[in-house]
């Protein structure tokens, strides 16, 4: 008989109910007819269960998932899987119980993590500035919008080295296996990033963050939070299936 754990509500799930409490509210408020003087215009609360609003949620369901960092996650967890597979993650905990081959591995993987920042910089500050924008600032640039792509390289090929100097990777199977282990757990978070993108967009269409005075700065780290806080949890719970905890 499966055990079921207890004292676990999926972040999806929580998700998925603040977005239909969202719908409501923005029912009942545009019933009341809530809006807010701003400028020269009145901003009105609209609600999702209208026939305008229920056409916006058909024909914008696909693209409010598009907005969502898929890709960033996935990288993510291409890395953290590197690492993981690789035994490099592993060493990172026991440095003073290593082997002769493991700990050459790992002082390999360190040169090759520092050559690899050292281009990083060359790239930044030398030469014709490649990883910043056209004016030379960070905003906009290749190192800003490609960020997560650079950090996952930076995980992926010291593991890479490690796991090969170590013979832990024996055939480029190996490799893929180990690169794409903790994709289990990116299930989850992709299911939760697409009610997150959702629940986002739903509360910028029906005006409720405008007409609470949210700034679309803060809207921004607001959205950052929705997204990414549900990672530590999903991970932590992956970790703790696998180990038998509940």
């Amino acid at each position: 008989m499966s055990k079921r754990s207890t004292g676990w509500l999926h972040p999806a799930i929580i998700y998925l109910i603040l977005l239909i409490l969202v719908i409501v509210v923005s029912w009942i408020g545009s019933i009341m007819e809530i809006s807010r003087v701003g400028g020269n215009e009145e901003l009105a609360l609209r609600s999702v269960l209208g026939v305008p609003g229920l056409r916006w949620a058909v024909r914008s369901a696909a693209s409010c998932f598009g907005n969502a960092p898929v890709g960033n996650a996935l990288m993510l967890f291409i890395a953290v899987g590197a690492g993981r597979g690789s035994g490099l993650l592993r060493t990172l905990t026991r440095l003073k119980n290593l082997s002769p081959k493991e700990i050459t591995a790992f002082y390999i993987s360190v040169v090759v993590l520092i050559i690899y920042i050292a281009l990083i910089v060359f790239g930044v500050f030398a030469g014709s500035h490649l990883l910043l924008g056209i004016t030379g600032s960070l905003k906009g640039s290749p190192l800003y919008d490609g960020f997560m792509f650079l950090l996952m390289l930076a995980v992926c090929l010291p593991s890479l080295v490690y796991g090969l100097s170590t013979e832990t990777f024996r055939t480029a199977q190996d490799c893929v296996d180990a690169f794409s282990t903790i994709l289990i757990p990116f299930a989850h978070f992709l299911v939760t990033m697409l009610v997150a993108a959702q629940l986002i967009q739903t509360l910028e269409y029906t005006h409720i963050d405008i007409l609470l005075g949210i700034s679309p700065g803060a809207m921004r780290i607001i959205s950052f939070l929705i997204y990414w806080l549900p990672l530590p949890i999903i991970l932590l719970r992956s970790t703790n299936k696998k180990t038998g905890i509940k």
